[in-house]
């Protein structure tokens, strides 16, 4: 089929004044069709496009706007879009800095070939359940927030406005996240580091908000360690990182470089006598365990429960007991760890 050109121009100016074209009816751009909008629009009516459109100018979007064709942004100078109004889009090509100061929600793909997103968290650019966005470099990603809904993997275009900082989520279990990067160091946020972490990052960290509550798990695209702020510390376990709509500041986290440290326990003096005492290492002291001693037939004689720090102290044997050979179990989470123990009486 034959396409349909349609440029709009200055010489189509409704208002002289204001240099841009109005739009208080109805716009159908049919399927085929090319139009370029070579100034800026106000949208008070309704626009649909089904074909391709150039956007050359700023958007002011105080309708209903849906795009099932293409939408480029590609400018000569620095664009904007703003109004009331949510622009819903299908495809979007990125071909010049654009500044969002209303929400664009795109439902396919977002295509960045040049050219820098700005945007805040009210006016973040929302990714759809199925959608997809490549080509996103140094040269064009987002400097702002990005938003994205469904459950699937999906790797965050975000940046600085000169570096592209994307990193990966996957095991999404909410429904929505938004991403944002910060370029300032984190230990202005929260100084004090876990027991297992050795350094992080101090020039950056990513933010991660939900409406509802998920449980994801993080990928830095450099492969480096991620360290996350979990109750005013830095830590880095094998535990996913929990986002809930419960944080207004969101989860926080950056690189960093953690310890190899190995859990472990051990028993002292072994033969004893009747008391012994219980080492715990490589274990935060917070962190709830519990202790069982069984005998030789998987008999308990003695449990406990309680946090690394109750715990970590000396025991006193049952004064009934003879001599055995008994066996010290602590649980730390899904790992247990076990420690022979003589008894000689």
């Amino acid at each position: 089929m034959k396409k349909v050109i349609l440029s709009i121009g200055l010489g189509l100016i409704v208002s002289s004044v204001s240099a841009q074209v109005v739009n208080s009816t109805k716009i159908h751009i049919s399927e085929g069709a090319l139009v370029s909008f070579g100034t800026d629009v106000t949208n008070t009516g309704e626009i649909t496009n089904n074909g391709k459109v150039h956007l050359k100018g700023d958007l002011k979007n105080n309708a209903k706007l849906v795009s099932k064709g293409e939408v480029v942004v590609d400018g000569t100078t620095p664009q904007t879009i703003s109004g009331t109004q949510m622009a819903e889009m299908s495809k979007v090509a990125v071909e010049n800095d654009v500044n969002l100061q209303t929400p664009v929600s795109v439902s396919e793909e977002v295509s960045f070939r040049k050219g820098i997103v700005s945007s805040n968290n009210g006016s973040a650019l929302e990714l759809g359940d199925h959608a997809i966005h490549n080509g996103a470099s140094d040269l064009s990603h987002v400097s702002g927030s990005v938003k994205k809904t469904g459950n699937s993997s999906f790797e965050f275009p975000v940046g600085d406005g000169s570096s592209l900082k994307s990193f990966q989520v996957s095991k999404m279990s909410g429904n929505a996240l938004e991403a944002q990067y910060i370029a300032r160091n984190p230990l202005e946020v929260a100084s004090e580091l876990d027991y297992d972490v050795e350094e992080i990052n101090q020039t950056e960290y990513w933010v991660l908000k939900s409406t509802d509550n998920n449980t994801v798990d993080v990928k830095l695209n450099d492969n480096s360690d991620v360290a996350y702020l979990k109750g005013g510390v830095w830590v880095k376990d094998n535990s996913r990182m929990a986002v809930s709509s419960a944080s207004k500041e969101g989860a926080m986290f950056t690189s960093g470089k953690g310890r190899n440290i190995t859990k472990e326990i051990g028993v002292w003096p072994n033969p004893t006598q009747g008391e012994f005492n219980l080492k715990l290492t490589g274990m935060r002291d917070t962190d709830n365990i519990s202790v069982d001693i069984t005998n030789q037939d998987g008999r308990v004689v003695m449990k406990m429960d309680g946090t690394v720090k109750q715990l970590r102290k000396a025991y006193t044997l049952p004064q009934g007991m003879v001599t055995t050979n008994l066996t010290v179990r602590v649980i730390n989470g899904t790992e247990a760890m076990t420690q022979s123990l003589i008894l000689n009486r």
